[in-house]
């Protein structure tokens, strides 16, 4: 109950509410009965509002005291300014791009030190033409600028549940109810297959993907000792060769399909769903970096079949790490899938 006092005693006892709203109607009725209330519409209308708001007064006045809020712990500004982005992000892509689904895979951030998982966001579309599906990864880069911890995607909804249809397995893994934080209302879930069935077809890609990046490793090897033959040349050419091959057994393994290009620039983009941190090693964003993997593509022929494809020991040196990089990426992301498939 709340402190009433200095009111009168009538109004400091919540067992005396239901009293005074009888004595509050007697004394509307008698109102109305007067003969000369009745002759008077226009001051019997005022007594109503009159009533009406001495009965919400007498809510008020009976009304308990509100429980104190319990004190929350304080969050971290940091912590708390990245979720309150997050959560208003989402809402903008809801109102931006009318999305059918929205799923939120938390994953562990494979390269920043700093950042110990990151958020990947697909958003499921209905059909858009490339000039719109390419405005629409412009937004989406935007929302998450700066944001190294989110990264948001685009897919169409009918090439998803064709590719699921397909055996997509990144597809089966990622696509399930537990990641689904909206869904637009009429919209149907997609079909899901077993937990076990996936499990059984996760350690075959296991073991075909340990082949192909065996192979890899091989072509590797023989990169690292062309460099101490100081032949830069044609360790660019294994290093293109070990580069292709980790990317084409990530590729194949998650959705059975054999890509055709020799393309490194091409490859990498068809695995930035898999690994986004690829897109760090080989970034493309000025002229050096352009014709430094323009570079390693260009090796892949022309070693084999020019007499002279002249590569300084820096640009060699440089590839090498980038490579590297790009192995250790992959066997981190090895060890998140499938070592604990052993388990």
């Amino acid at each position: 109950m709340k402190t009433l006092h200095p009111f009168p005693d009538l109004f400091s006892d919540s067992q005396n509410k239901e009293k005074c709203k009888l004595l509050l109607w007697n004394l509307l009725k008698a109102w109305i009965a007067d003969p000369q209330m009745a002759q008077n519409p226009v001051q019997l209308k005022e007594m109503l509002a009159f009533y009406e708001d001495l009965k919400q007064l007498l809510e008020l006045v009976y009304a308990p005291e509100p429980e104190p809020a319990a004190e929350s712990e304080p969050i971290p500004e940091l912590v708390n300014t990245s979720e309150s982005y997050f959560l208003q992000m989402i809402e903008a892509l809801k109102i931006l791009v009318d999305p059918e689904m929205i799923f939120l895979f938390d994953l562990p951030n494979l390269s920043h030190a700093d950042i110990t998982h990151r958020r990947e966001v697909y958003v499921v579309l209905r059909h858009q033409e490339l000039d719109a599906y390419h405005n629409t990864q412009g937004l989406f880069s935007f929302l998450a600028l700066g944001k190294q911890e989110i990264a948001i995607h685009a897919v169409n909804r009918n090439v998803l549940i064709r590719d699921l249809g397909k055996g997509n397995l990144f597809f089966h893994y990622h696509f399930r109810q537990l990641q689904l934080i909206y869904r637009k209302s009429g919209v149907k879930d997609l079909k899901e297959i077993p937990s076990e069935r996936l499990q059984e077809r996760m350690l075959q890609l296991r073991s075909s993907l340990e082949k192909n990046w065996e192979r890899a490793d091989q072509f590797w090897k023989h990169a690292l000792d062309e460099q101490e033959n100081q032949q830069w040349d044609v360790s660019l050419f294994f290093l293109h060769q070990a580069l292709e091959l980790r990317l084409r057994g990530l590729k194949l393994a998650w959705e059975k399909r054999e890509l055709k290009s020799h393309e490194t620039r091409v490859l990498l983009r068809e695995c930035y769903q898999f690994i986004p941190e690829l897109a760090s090693v080989f970034p493309q964003d000025t002229e050096k970096e352009i014709n430094l993997l323009q570079t390693l593509e260009d090796a892949y022929c022309k070693v084999r079949y020019k007499t002279e494809f002249p590569v300084e020991e820096a640009v060699s040196r440089t590839l090498s790490k980038r490579v590297a990089e790009v192995r250790r990426l992959c066997d981190r992301h090895f060890e998140y899938y499938f070592i604990p498939l052993n388990s």
